[in-house]
């Protein structure tokens, strides 16, 4: 049943529905027993709780999914969606720091998901962590004033090839409004919403491989 419970939560995060992706990943967690479906409906509540702007009940949250995960066997799988180890904790945990605006726990931990999957050929094991956690960074500079490095970090996730458009438009979403508020008249922080634009529209349109192309097309007219 807790396996069902995980997509729904995910749904309602993307959607907005921050109170009740809490409220499910809890009723979930009672289900869950010890499990690794328990630690991802942890960081699930835990996303949730950021989103929302708490802080004491998002730390509680990372520090009980920390000490479950520390008690489950090394997973001989990771890299399935329902199979939680320390690495993607440290890719939820990322995102929730930048959330609660606790940008120096948020950047030591995008950088960590960023270095563990990173292949010393330079392309990556999981691209959309990867991704990701460039968005992270690049919201993380933002707020400390760093409109070239934050540029820099929110067009390197978009360079990343991925599976899911979805999730990219929807943590890009999240730079394109910080740079908005903050370096609505700079040209840089026009240059990203351009980019993050036609990443919505070849969303829209369910042309994923568009993104690219279209961008490429543009540098040229």
């Amino acid at each position: 049943m807790h396996v069902v419970q995980l997509p729904i939560g995910m749904l309602r995060l993307v959607e907005s529905r921050y109170e009740d992706v809490v409220t499910a990943a809890r009723q979930g967690q009672a289900l869950a027993g010890q499990s690794s479906a328990q630690v991802q409906l942890t960081l699930q509540e835990a996303r949730g709780l950021a989103r929302i702007g708490d802080r004491r009940e998002a730390d509680k949250a990372l520090s009980r999914g920390a000490d479950i995960l520390a008690k489950l066997p090394i997973p001989e799988n990771p890299d399935h969606h329902f199979v939680f180890d320390h690495a993607k904790w440290v890719f939820y945990a990322a995102t929730a720091y930048t959330w609660l605006e606790d940008n120096d726990r948020a950047e030591e931990h995008a950088l960590e998901t960023i270095q563990m999957h990173t292949r010393p050929d330079g392309t990556s094991n999981a691209p959309m962590r990867v991704a990701d956690a460039h968005i992270d960074l690049g919201i993380i500079h933002a707020r400390r004033g760093n409109l070239d490095a934050a540029v820099e970090q929110g067009m390197a996730a978009f360079d990343i090839e991925r599976k899911s458009l979805t999730d990219l438009v929807n943590r890009a979403g999240d730079l394109n409004r910080v740079l908005g508020q903050r370096y609505r008249r700079e040209a840089l922080a026009k240059e990203f919403h351009e980019r993050y634009m036609i990443a919505w529209r070849a969303l829209i349109i369910r042309r994923p491989e568009l993104l690219n192309y279209i961008f490429l097309l543009r540098s040229f007219t």
